[in-house]
């Protein structure tokens, strides 16, 4: 949905930042700002500053930073569109959108979220007080759910009346239906339903209308990370003294216009603080895992909703924290599940450990019955690796010489999917005694393996050049246009056409927006390579940071020789709060010390690689803006030139830039095209001519 720019504005400027952090975070006013402990990570000095006036947060610990919308989006899980409507909301602001049927919409999903919240509430207080509740009070009891728990979790129960609920709440019959409450038909149609045999008082009829989709069962309502219910969980209620009703044992909301479930965690809204906390999130398959966790004290449980984890899952979690545990059933298919994960474990820059339970039990159990052997098997998880490489080994044969050849080298194709320097002598040594097999030759598999799987992904690109053969960036007079064919990049088509300059996309410039906070999160470690020992800070410009004392920090590190000495023996968290003002050489002198800090930790190579994947997000974002029919950036042409040449000065622009990224991933050629991306933009920097010279590749 597309939010017109100034009603963003107005939000962003209706928004009391302090006070909208402050319901979380306990915030201490020091000068004109407010200071207090990091709701992104743990920690016990703080190190959160929140700056009220210019409506920015920015944390020297963690490097987390951004304005309202960017926290709301990071606490509540949510895009940008929902954040700002939740933020609106609460300061009374009517959005304008840019097409009518956006609003629709969003109007659509508020009236279809007001009625499962009502349905919500009417679940949760007929089994707080409903007379035909008994039954369900009871079964919950026996699990060891008190009142307590039912309130926490929203727990409630559907009657077995047909229309109980759609007579509660009186809305449409389409629009229950669209909501995933009910049955809609034809004035006097049957209507299907699973619990045909649950009790009811004599005459129940169904309305004609519609019918309840849930009946006599149990109900888990499933919230979004802002705690909105979004869809329910009903469990069959067995009863004492009856044959077991027929039906399947749990039914579950399917997808409706407000719910996906390969998109929501359950418990994920009660679980954020605590997985911070803890430093890790614990992911169950079902409801009462999640429950049975939090009774045993474990409050950073999570469950998928009746679907295996999936990528929307791991992104999702991503935001929470970085070490998942995967606490699934001791089944196979738990298991099974647990060893698709690995895809996601380096794209979103997880640590998964996988938790073995007893056979035949789950969280759930284990809760119940012995809560310490619980907490011992999600402290004593094991690597995701090393639980794939173990599965290998316990079904492999390991008596003959050729099983344990073949589990040897099937074990080293799982290891060889992470880099060199994660993997050490700990992790290889159960494994290779298990085989059993030398550590170091286990380990040259491994390397094989990992080399046969790079020299797969390199084959369909051309040679990497020599570090020092990367081309530099086109000129109009370079020759560049010989070759007439033009590529097709998203440029625009008509060029005789087209304006100088096109206006960025909506969605190229959330994206843009989106990447520019990453690299404002991503400052401080940035900052470290440049303070560490190596040529690091020779292949940096002050472009590659997004905040301003950021960039003077960079200035003083790359200009002054002696700016460690007066950073030299401060502690970085008690400076912070003995800040009585808040003037931006304070926050510059915050971020040297923290650089000071670091980088005497980080080794050349180490530092290199964060260069090279700053210089890569820079690069992706410039290339996303000329595709979207931006000039390039810094590289302005006359506006004599035609509009052809100035489409073809684009498109060679785009090709140099295309060649940069790939080779800033290949540690083959990545210093090279760092050499000429920082050349490029130091080029840029001290010329003063409209059309600034292409530098020399060499740096």
């Amino acid at each position: 949905m597309g939010i017109r720019d100034e009603d963003v504005r107005r939000v962003r400027e209706a928004t009391d930042l302090a006070a909208l952090i402050g319901r979380r975070v306990s915030l201490r006013k020091v000068g004109v700002r407010h200071v207090g402990l990091c709701p992104f990570h743990s920690e016990r000095t703080p190190s959160f500053s929140v700056n009220g006036a210019d409506g920015f947060y920015h944390c020297f610990g963690c490097g987390a930073s951004g304005d309202a919308i960017t926290y709301v989006r990071e606490t509540e899980h949510c895009d940008f569109t929902e954040a700002v409507e939740l933020l609106a909301a609460g300061a009374g602001i009517e959005l304008n959108y840019d097409q009518p049927s956006e609003r629709l919409g969003q109007q659509r999903r508020k009236e279809l979220l007001d009625l499962l919240a009502a349905a919500a509430d009417f679940y949760h207080d007929r089994l707080l007080r409903g007379p035909d509740a008994g039954p369900a009070r009871a079964y919950l009891r026996r699990r060891g759910y008190g009142r307590d728990t039912v309130v926490k979790w929203r727990l409630g129960y559907a009657p077995p009346l047909r229309d109980a609920l759609c007579v509660h709440l009186g809305a449409a019959p389409e629009r229950l239906a669209a909501a995933g409450l009910a049955y809609a038909g034809p004035r006097g149609a049957a209507t299907p339903s699973d619990d045909a045999t649950a009790p009811g008082p004599a005459g129940a009829a169904p309305s004609g209308l519609a019918s309840d989709f849930f009946r006599d069962r149990i109900m888990f309502p499933i919230c979004d990370s802002s705690g909105r219910p979004v869809s329910f969980a009903g469990r069959l209620l067995p009863r004492d003294g009856e044959p077991t009703p027929t039906g399947p044992k749990y039914k579950n909301t399917a997808g409706t216009p407000v719910y996906d479930k390969s998109r929501v965690l359950y418990g994920l809204h009660l679980a954020k603080q605590a997985a911070r906390v803890a430093d890790r999130i614990v992911v169950c398959e079902g409801h009462t895992d999640v429950i049975g966790c939090s009774l045993a004290g474990i409050d950073e449980a999570v469950a998928t909703c009746g679907t295996a984890l999936t990528q929307q899952h791991a992104e999702l979690l991503s935001r929470t924290a970085k070490r998942i545990v995967l606490a699934f059933d001791a089944d196979v298919a738990g298991q099974n599940a647990a060893e698709r994960v690995h895809q996601w474990e380096r794209e979103y820059g997880l640590d998964v450990f996988v938790a073995s339970f007893p056979p035949g039990t789950d969280p759930g159990d284990l809760a119940a019955s012995d809560p310490p052997a619980l907490r011992r098997a999600l402290d004593g998880a094991q690597p995701l690796h090393a639980f794939r490489a173990e599965r290998i080994l316990a079904r492999a044969d390991l008596v003959s010489p050729g099983g344990r050849d073949r589990a040897a080298d099937e074990a080293a194709e799982v290891l060889a999917v992470y880099p060199a320097d994660i993997l050490n002598e700990a992790d290889l040594e159960p494994i290779a005694r298990r085989i059993p097999m030398g550590v170091e030759e286990l380990r040259q598999r491994v390397d094989t393996a990992r080399a046969r799987a790079n020299s797969g992904r390199t084959a369909q690109r051309p040679p990497a050049r020599r570090p020092d053969e990367a081309p530099p960036p086109p000129d109009p007079g370079d020759g560049y246009f010989a070759n007439e064919s033009i590529g097709n990049f998203g440029l625009i088509e008509d060029v005789e056409a087209g304006p100088a300059t096109v206006p960025l996309g909506r969605r190229v410039r959330v994206r843009i927006e989106q990447a520019a906070r990453h690299r404002a999160a991503a400052e401080r470690l940035l900052l470290e390579a440049a303070a560490s020992e190596g040529d690091a800070v020779k292949l940096m410009v002050s472009d590659l940071f997004v905040t301003s004392i950021a960039r003077e920090a960079f200035s003083r590190i790359a200009s002054d020789p002696r700016w460690r000495e007066e950073v030299r023996g401060v502690s970085q968290e008690s400076e912070l709060v003995s800040i009585a003002s808040d003037s931006a050489s304070d926050d510059v002198k915050l971020l040297l010390v923290a650089a000071a800090a670091g980088g005497e930790e980080l080794s050349a190579e180490e530092a290199m690689d964060r260069v090279a994947t700053s210089l890569w997000h820079y690069v992706q974002d410039t290339i996303l803006r000329i595709s979207d029919g931006a000039d390039v950036p810094f590289a302005p042409v006359d506006v004599e030139v035609s509009p052809t040449e100035r489409l073809r000065f684009r498109q060679e622009w785009l090709r140099w830039l295309l060649d940069r990224e790939a080779e800033l991933r290949d540690l083959d050629a990545r210093i090279g095209a760092a050499q000429a991306v920082a050349s490029w933009l130091r080029g840029v920097a001290a010329s003063t001519k409209d059309r600034p010279a292409p530098p020399d590749a060499s740096g």
